[in-house]
């Protein structure tokens, strides 16, 4: 597999303060990959580590085939990063700032001033081009600061918290954006305390908390589970077929309406005939018997108690 990302046993201590214990992941070329944890998890040390601001205490990095250690310059100059806290030159213009940061890349003039345009316009910012930064709103300048990320066209783009500030059309923009992205193979680093935003953007997600506590698709962290949950409806009424969900109490918990049943079952390839079979032969009419998949939100939340 072509791996974009490839990280090995990564370790990062602050004097006593173990920051990162032991963390391995790989990104594929093209994906987007949300990497998930509360505050204090080591996200924002494990961004700071692959776009090469700091060192690790110990591990390995491999970035687009070249490792960190001896390749610096060459992976600064293929990632673009948006920061949760962007700075801008407020005293200057969006124009002159996108300018200023473009020329970092060794870009010929013509690149730079298309690319400009084009991000400047894609984010609804061109005719505010030659406005102080100073002058714009939050969600402008967290726009503003998106376009910086992406004025070089990185091969890998860190995004941390990308929609926070924004209004909903806004951020709505910035993920179908990211999602354009996905379709040109550029591989997207998300760091995002939105849920369902990664639940809708991400191909991979990883959670962490120090260590990596869980990592896999999301499909895979929903079929995974040992519990599932189902919705259960009848055409007549639910209650009287209490009886039967009590001879599988060890396996199931369920919650009884007048025409449904919510419930959640251990061991579900093997209790689901059985119950399913059982009720038919009591003469139950079912109208439907269908699986709640987990949300990302769950998911996470009992991870990080783990």
């Amino acid at each position: 597999m072509n791996f974009m990302i490839k990280v090995e046993n990564l370790v990062k201590k602050f004097g006593n303060l173990t920051a990162l214990d032991d963390v391995s992941f790989n990104v594929s070329k093209g994906e987007i990959f949300g990497f998930l944890g509360p505050n204090g998890a080591g996200k924002t040390t494990t961004i700071r580590i692959l776009t090469t601001l700091i060192a690790p205490t110990s591990g390995s990095i491999i970035i687009d085939n070249k490792d960190t250690k001896n390749n610096g310059g060459y992976i600064r100059s293929i990632i673009g990063i948006l920061t949760e806290t962007p700075g801008m030159y407020e005293k200057n213009t969006a124009y002159d700032n996108l300018k200023y940061f473009a020329s970092f890349y060794g870009m010929e003039q013509s690149k730079i001033n298309a690319n400009i345009e084009k991000f400047l316009k894609m984010f609804e910012l061109w005719d505010r081009k030659n406005d102080l930064v100073a002058t714009f709103s939050k969600g402008m300048k967290q726009k503003l600061a998106i376009a910086r990320a992406l004025i070089h066209e990185p091969k890998i783009l860190f995004l941390d918290e990308p929609t926070a500030a924004l209004d909903p059309e806004s951020a709505y923009m910035v993920r179908n954006f990211i999602r354009d992205l996905h379709e040109e193979n550029i591989t997207i680093f998300l760091c995002t305390h939105n849920l369902e935003e990664a639940q809708t953007l991400c191909d991979t997600i990883c959670i962490i908390k120090k260590r990596i506590i869980k990592i896999a698709s999301l499909s895979e962290l929903q079929n995974t589970r040992e519990i599932r949950k189902f919705d259960l409806g009848f055409l007549g009424s639910a209650q009287i077929y209490k009886r039967i969900f009590d001879k599988y109490k060890d396996n199931i918990e369920f919650n009884i309406s007048e025409h449904n049943a919510n419930l959640k079952i251990k061991n579900f390839q093997e209790i689901n005939p059985s119950l399913i079979r059982e009720l038919v032969n009591q003469g139950a009419d079912i109208l439907y018997f269908n699986e709640k998949k987990d949300s990302l939100e769950d998911i996470y939340l009992e991870s990080i108690k783990e």
